[in-house]
Order: C-alpha cells, then sequence, then structure tokens
C-alpha cells in the first residue's frame, strides 16, 4: 500500500460502520492490488463506492461521496 492509498483507507475505515470494517478491508485491498496491476478502473471506482454507502455511518456519507468523486476526477 502507498502513502497515498494508506491515506484513502484510513479515512474510510473511520468512517465505515464497525459491523463491515472486515468487509471494506477486503475490498480495500483487492483494489489497491488492482491499482498496483494497472487494471483498476472507472467502473471499479463506481462498484466500490456504490458498495461503501451501504457500509458508512450516515453523517459520513456525503464526506466520503466527495472524497471519490475527488479520487476519480484523478484517474486516467
Amino acid at each position: 500500500m502507498n502513502p497515498g492509498q494508506e491515506q484513502f483507507y484510513n479515512f474510510i475505515m473511520e468512517r465505515i460502520l464497525e459491523e463491515h470494517k472486515d468487509t471494506v478491508k477486503e475490498l480495500m485491498n483487492k483494489n489497491f492490488r488492482k491499482q498496483a496491476d494497472g487494471a483498476f478502473t472507472r467502473a471499479d471506482m463506481m462498484e466500490t463506492q456504490e458498495m461503501l454507502m451501504k457500509m458508512l455511518k450516515p453523517e459520513a456519507m456525503e464526506e466520503v461521496k466527495t472524497a471519490m468523486a475527488h479520487f476519480a476526477s484523478q484517474m486516467k
């Protein structure tokens, strides 16, 4: 995990409901592996966002949507 990924990971994990942390940890690690392989796509990003929205603390939803939109805008 590179420093940017670690920062994003920590940001997300602080906002996930406790009962979903293991699931999200696996999802994030899978995505980071795909990024390292150059195989992470916008479709992956959208799928991840959809999944995360179901597992976030309600008060964190808008903040995470904003962060993910920023990340998506940085993708090639």
